[in-house]
């Protein structure tokens, strides 16, 4: 039988990890997993009382082991910020073997029409400026570690999405970004890959609707993209992703780099996204 992730062997024992964004959704699930295979988990993200929310739920699924984990509120966009989350880590657990670059933004204006130089500079500022520099901030200790990075991308990154554009491109530039830093870190012996999500209701969309609008968005959103999902007839978990995630930040996964990894029930092979005719 096989076993659930509460019983898995804690193959990330004594590792230390930082995850952005994880006040709430995908990022909330990462810190929680790691939490339960045995890391140290250092919480980064904008809401303070969803942070400690998501602490709190660290500190259960550790078996209340509170020494094991800490929060950071802040901004990832602010250069002071990146800096002190991987200091206070290194200061805290002695060292940093996982970075989980999960912070990212959306926006339903951002098609060629309606796209506005603000709205654009927010989306390329979270989800690739913001990545960038905080890895180049944690280099120095994956190095003592040899540890790694994961980035979380999108499936959008090659799967035509119209008319919202600014986020794809994004998302396309984290996927090379990987690549390029696969090579340019590998001497380093730290490894960087991503995950590749397709559709999944976090609160990443709550700028496209909220309460019932947003349950009515993620029913239509889903009754087109799952009827073009080989696998299954639901959304992707939140869970599936996190496994993902331990996964390329485990031993296991030692000789892997520079991959983007799709968890997205074969959805990427369906053409573009919208609903089916």
């Amino acid at each position: 039988m096989a076993s659930s992730p509460q019983t898995k062997p804690h193959q990330l024992e004594g590792k230390v990890a930082i995850v952005t964004g994880a006040n709430s959704g995908l990022g909330e699930a990462i810190a929680v997993m790691l939490a339960q295979r045995g890391a140290s988990v250092t919480l980064c993200g904008r809401d303070e009382a969803r942070l400690g929310a998501s602490l709190a739920l660290c500190v259960e699924a550790s078996g209340g082991q509170a020494d094991r984990f800490v929060s950071i509120p802040g901004d990832v966009t602010s250069a002071a910020y990146r800096k002190t989350v991987v200091q206070q880590t290194a200061d805290r657990f002695g060292r940093l073997d996982i970075l989980v670059a999960n912070a990212g933004v959306n926006n339903p204006d951002s098609g060629i029409l309606t796209a506005t130089e603000a709205g654009y500079d927010a989306i390329m500022d979270i989800n690739v400026k913001a990545v960038f520099f905080q890895i180049q901030e944690a280099v120095p200790y994956l190095e003592s570690s040899s540890g790694n990075v994961v980035v979380i991308s999108s499936i959008s990154s090659v799967v035509a999405s119209s008319p919202n554009i600014v986020y794809p491109m994004s998302k396309a530039a984290i996927d090379h970004m990987v690549r390029c830093l696969a090579v340019d870190l590998g001497p380093k012996n730290i490894r960087v890959n991503a995950v590749n999500p397709s559709f999944i209701p976090t609160r990443i969309r709550r700028d496209y609707a909220s309460g019932e609008d947003m349950d009515k968005l993620v029913q239509e959103v889903l009754s087109g993209e799952v009827k073009k999902q080989p696998l299954g007839n639901a959304g992707v978990t939140r869970e599936a992703i996190a496994e993902a995630v331990c996964y390329l930040s485990s031993d296991a996964a030692s000789f892997v780099t520079g991959q983007c990894l799709p968890v997205d029930a074969g959805r990427v092979f369906a053409g573009p996204f919208g609903k089916s005719k």
